[in-house]
């Protein structure tokens, strides 16, 4: 994926490829205000939301960001002058096939100097331009971005969004017809709601029957500026459908107390517990252990990679996007502390003959998501003549526990660590309790999340998961002269970090079945 080709004229965005302009000259910001939030009365709308509800808004062709930009600034002010309920969230759903880069949103914002702020707070959370969907959080957590790089089709129909107001928007209807093609209106009114309106600049005669035909009761207003009309909707009857894959559908559960008790404090319980804090709950952590990351989280070092995948385009956005996602969460963790534990420095992995071509090819990732490094010095070091080197900017290495202990800290008062071992768990009216050895009650909430790893089969309500286990080992190597010219994290069939404090940290071993923790000199002479 590559960013969008735009032309620049009289300081005005353009697309040679759909040929036409990304704003109006006249009045950008005053049209987008007009058409979009004005139409779809948003103020007045974010009044009726009470504490920790949210408002869900998807744009159709996400351009330049202004339109984003502007709904962010509206829901900052009502946010300041205590308009909307305590803790109410802003879901913003942007859907774009060709990415504007960093360098052109900079140079719109230019425009509009009373903006730059809000342009920079964006700005400072772009992902790169790899497909699939890239969440961000902005505005102290009160805004939800979710950018979703990808065709419209491949955006909306796996979907189930209940989005509450849509906006329309990308290249005009006779420069850009797949934008909206009935089976586009069609996904628009699938992934809304009873009541969700829809608002657009054009007044085209066939995307006033498309949204008919998809069940919208459609109106003509007055255009903005010298367009006479434009086009609003509202979807007063949800048509009623049913699934054909149910097992799939998401439950959608509403926690009214926002409560939650997480019994192991590794990385999966912590991340999520931090998870969760962001989002205004309260978190009890029971670790049977005396510290947190006392087994498996417990590793010096871990690698930040992507799992690549040459066919299943699935999974490989799904592991792109999450390796950003997650870089972009460490580098922010790792700004709010004074120890080190995240090494943002990228990682070179090497490929059998072909592998990576076959990758970029299939996948589309882009030179800043991944890079062949034709001529490099490592490649001399590298046993297969035929084998290729490539570098993963977005990708490092952390130290699991440094990690598990800044998260501890950062959720502060918002979460209760307790010492105890829990040997089972029974849910009694609507509440999940942990239990002691005396079937005691240790904490109990609405929701309880088991994260200790393959203990949880010891809890008899989950004791069917097919859980097991598997054994790693990380080896420390002392650095010498030679190996400290490794600057960083290097990906093969095991894994070696740059040195860091006299060691270079390699491994790791795989051993399923496996759930002894003690170290062994096999497996150290193995790595």
């Amino acid at each position: 994926m590559k960013y969008a080709d735009i032309q620049w004229g009289d300081g005005q965005p353009y697309s040679p490829g759909y040929g036409d302009i990304y704003y109006s000259s006249a009045g950008g910001r005053e049209e987008s205000e007009y058409v979009f939030l004005q139409q779809n009365e948003l103020t007045s709308r974010w009044c009726r939301l009470g504490a920790g509800e949210h408002f869900v808004i998807a744009e159709t062709g996400f351009g330049t960001g202004l339109n984003f930009v502007l709904t962010m600034q509206a829901w900052a002010e009502k946010i300041d002058t205590g308009q909307v309920g305590p803790e109410a969230c802003l879901h913003y759903f942007g859907i774009e096939k060709h990415p504007v880069s960093p360098a052109d949103i900079a140079r719109v914002a230019g425009n509009w100097p009373e903006l730059s702020a809000s342009f920079d707070e964006l700005l400072a959370v772009y992902p790169l331009p790899v497909e699939g969907e890239h969440c961000r959080a902005l505005l102290g957590g009160r805004v939800q971005l979710h950018l979703i790089f990808a065709d419209i089709i491949d955006a909306l129909e796996p979907r189930a969004l209940q989005v509450d107001a849509w906006y329309l928007d990308g290249f005009g209807p006779d420069k850009n017809a797949d934008l909206w093609s009935d089976q586009v209106f069609q996904l628009i009114e699938k992934n809304s709601g009873q009541g969700t309106t829809l608002s657009t600049y054009t007044a085209a005669g066939f995307v006033r029957r498309g949204l008919q035909a998809a069940g919208f009761t459609v109106i003509k207003v007055k255009g903005h500026g010298k367009k006479r009309e434009m086009i609003t909707a509202v979807l007063d009857h949800k048509k009623i459908t049913q699934s054909p894959t149910p097992w799939y559908e998401l439950e959608q559960s509403r926690y009214q107390n926002r409560q939650a008790v997480i019994i192991g404090a590794g990385l999966a319980g912590l991340t999520t517990a931090w998870s969760l804090v962001q989002r205004g709950w309260q978190v009890t952590l029971i670790e049977k252990h005396r510290n947190v990351a006392e087994e498996a989280s417990g590793n010096p070092a871990g690698l930040l990679m992507p799992r690549l995948s040459i066919d299943n385009k699935t999974d490989a956005r799904f592991y792109a996007s999450a390796l950003l996602y997650a870089s972009h969460c460490l580098d922010d963790l790792q700004k709010q502390s004074d120890e080190k534990f995240w090494f943002h420095d990228g990682v070179y992995s090497i490929f059998k003959a072909g592998k990576a071509e076959k990758l970029i090819e299939k996948q589309g990732y882009a030179e800043a998501f991944m890079e062949i490094l034709h001529q490099h010095e490592l490649k001399n070091s590298i046993a297969d003549p035929n084998a290729t080197l490539s570098f993963f900017p977005a990708a490092g290495w952390a130290s699991p526990r440094g990690l598990c202990e800044n998260l501890l800290r950062v959720c502060g008062g918002s979460l209760q660590l307790i010492q105890q071992n829990v040997v089972d768990i029974q849910q009694q009216q609507h509440q999940w309790q942990a239990l002691d050895e005396n079937r005691q009650d240790i904490a109990s909430a609405e929701v309880m999340i088991i994260a200790n790893g393959v203990g949880a089969n010891q809890f008899e309500p989950v004791s069917w998961l097919p859980l097991s286990s598997v054994r790693g080992q990380i080896t420390a190597i002392p650095a010498n002269e030679s190996s400290s010219a490794l600057n960083k994290a290097l990906s093969f069939d095991a894994y070696v970090t740059p040195e860091y404090k006299g060691v270079h940290y390699a491994g790791a071993t795989y051993r399923v079945g496996d759930d002894s923790p003690q170290l062994t000199q096999a497996e150290q002479d193995e790595t």
